[in-house]
């Protein structure tokens, strides 16, 4: 195991040990226990929903650049994409997905990367309206600062030429082929009506998952402060920061601060925090694996 390895495996224990030492564990067994179950099966019709969506926006991407799949194989590939992203700090194993498509990887990444940046541009502005309508907290203010910052420095890198160049230099890939890397992000960087599309795409994406997570609050308490699900884009947004395993202990954290700050207890805030893991992440993850093993025999 390598250094860095180590150190995300270390990050992930301790931030995952410090929500839970905020717990009270008799009553997170006794909330869990007496959970609504109807409503959290309610909740899982919302999977196919949720990534019917994202197929069509990463399809939408593809078709831009000239490559033409049929829904359901988006649709693998995107499960076995989740699985990688289960192991990866933030996710980042996602980019495998173009290693399941039997096209250029110079072209298919760059679409994987759009893809990514789009959904955290759409998560950032929707933390941000969430911190500044319902979360008031200095230190939730200053890491949406540091998170603005981040992306826009990523996206001048991502969008410069040169830059970008550089960096591919830096590794196998041929001039052909980083040439092409570069065309492809700026082809879809051109098209304004596309991008459009997939803004709209997202932000979708996230009114779904919103009302999927406001079910689920009421499953695990009737009485729970309904402004607690605007917690949602801010967890999903953390747990795409590479400091631990596939944002766990992080996201659990930062949702029983948020819970916290609300006049809620830490017990439903972890207990969100891993709900919503679970069936948006997780279940479809496992599905991923099953196609891995599938597409190996």
């Amino acid at each position: 195991m390598n250094k860095q390895s180590l150190v995300k495996i270390s990050a992930t224990i301790l931030l995952f040990s410090l929500a839970i030492f905020k717990l009270n564990f008799p009553e997170m067994l006794d909330m869990l226990a007496n959970s609504n179950f109807i409503l959290i099966t309610i909740s899982l019709v919302f999977i196919p929903i949720l990534y019917w969506i994202r197929v069509l926006k990463w399809n939408a991407l593809l078709r831009s650049v000239g490559l033409e799949y049929s829904q359901f194989t988006v649709f693998r590939v995107l499960l076995i994409g989740m699985f990688y992203g289960l192991i990866t700090p933030g996710k980042s194993g996602e980019v495998i997905r173009a290693y399941y498509l039997h096209s250029e990887k110079s072209i298919t990444i760059p679409t994987i990367i759009w893809d990514k940046l789009i959904d955290i541009f759409v998560l950032i502005a929707l933390s941000v309206l969430s911190i500044l309508l319902f979360f008031y907290n200095t230190n939730l203010y200053f890491v949406a600062i540091f998170l603005i910052i981040i992306f826009f420095f990523i996206i001048y890198i991502f969008l410069n030429k040169k830059l970008i160049y550089y960096f591919l230099s830096l590794t196998n890939i041929n001039e052909n082929s980083a040439k092409q890397f570069i065309e492809t992000i700026h082809i879809i960087k051109n098209e304004r009506v596309l991008l459009l599309k997939l803004f709209t795409l997202s932000i979708c994406y996230y009114l779904f998952a919103l009302i999927m997570s406001l079910i689920l609050l009421k499953a695990l308490r009737s009485d729970v402060n309904p402004y607690a699900g605007f917690i949602l884009p801010i967890i999903v947004l953390v747990g795409n920061i590479p400091i631990t395993i596939s944002g766990l202990g992080l996201r659990e954290y930062v949702s029983v601060v948020c819970f916290k700050i609300l006049g809620e207890s830490a017990a439903i805030g972890f207990s969100f925090s891993i709900l919503v893991f679970l069936i948006i992440t997780f279940i479809p993850g496992l599905i991923g694996y099953v196609f891995i093993l599938k597409n190996t025999q």
